[in-house]
């Protein structure tokens, strides 16, 4: 699964990254939901609900970019995303404290040195970024507002809309921000997915 997410974003896994990615999937079933980082079910769907699902957010994402990742947790989707794009650089926040923690402790069982960790509120950040992306971290119409004042003149975000029901209800694109879905086909995962792209447009444009 993962390899058929990565592919549909453009991107061919090497075994290397493989290898990162089932290392990972190991310290989430060992570490994480020990920790209560995810739920004590999630378990058995770790590979296609979380490490292969944080791939597809890597869409439009190229090389070399620095990227943030609001409400990191534990890493998803940011660290999927640092290890199928070495060359790019994640910032991944979160505002509690116990989770850097966690984030810390995967980077370091990884090895990655394309991950920063930042404790601090979404609110607080103050630099701007070409590509962000958010799973479930908070209601879209919310998040919004947030990704408006970080993405660059001409960035793009992706985040995470239900599963189920109407992908634009509640959400108000603010001035200035363009919004687009992108319907992830059910042969990529067992489930099809929405992404929700986020583009930083001219204002009044």
């Amino acid at each position: 699964m993962a390899i058929a997410a990565a592919k549909w974003t453009g991107v061919s896994l090497t075994q290397g990254e493989m290898d990162l990615l089932t290392a990972y999937r190991s310290w989430l079933a060992g570490e994480a939901i020990p920790a209560g980082g995810l739920g004590p079910n999630e378990g058995h769907r770790l590979w296609e609900r979380h490490v292969a699902d944080s791939l597809l957010f890597g869409s439009g994402l190229g090389e070399g970019k620095l990227c943030l990742d609001i409400g990191s947790g534990v890493g998803l989707p940011g660290i999927p995303l640092a290890i199928s794009h070495p060359q790019a650089h994640f910032d991944l926040v979160d505002k509690s404290g116990r989770r850097c923690d966690l984030l810390r402790r995967a980077i370091g069982v990884l090895g990655l040195r394309n991950c920063s960790v930042i404790h601090s509120d979404v609110a607080q950040l103050e630099r701007t970024y070409p590509f962000v992306v958010s799973r479930a971290a908070m209601p879209a119409d919310q998040l919004l507002i947030h990704v408006k004042h970080l993405l660059e003149q001409g960035g793009i975000a992706n985040i995470s809309v239900s599963r189920t029901g109407d992908w634009k209800s509640g959400v108000c694109p603010p001035t200035g921000i363009g919004l687009s879905r992108i319907s992830v086909p059910h042969r990529v995962l067992d489930t099809g997915v929405q992404l929700l792209r986020i583009e930083a447009i001219q204002d009044g444009s």
